[in-house]
């Protein structure tokens, strides 16, 4: 219940159009990641409600982890793309996750 109404929320904040739930909701999660690297904001958000973590160093952790994980992204694509052999080892690791992801 929860993750249908994050959802909904990232739906109501994205253009969705070219985008399906997963992608936003994948998306997410790659940001959550990268801040959750962040061990002071965790301690804020462990610490504090929601509006005094907002006073913290949470936001521009935000800010920064959508531009980092952007920056990996393409970073990583890259590797992938330019290098043949790179991309079969890597769709061959994409197929076994898939089998175990069933």
């Amino acid at each position: 219940e929860l993750l249908s109404e994050i959802i909904s929320r990232l739906n109501e904040l994205f253009i969705t159009e070219n985008f399906t739930d997963k992608d936003i909701l994948n998306y997410a999660y790659t940001v959550r990641d990268k801040v959750k690297e962040n061990k002071l904001v965790m301690t804020q958000i462990a610490n504090n409600t929601p509006e005094q973590a907002l006073l913290g160093d949470f936001l521009k952790t935000v800010d920064n982890a959508v531009i980092d994980s952007s920056e990996v992204h393409q970073k990583l694509a890259m590797q992938i793309l330019s290098d043949p052999h790179r991309s079969a080892k890597f769709s061959a690791i994409l197929f076994d996750l898939l089998k175990l992801a069933g």
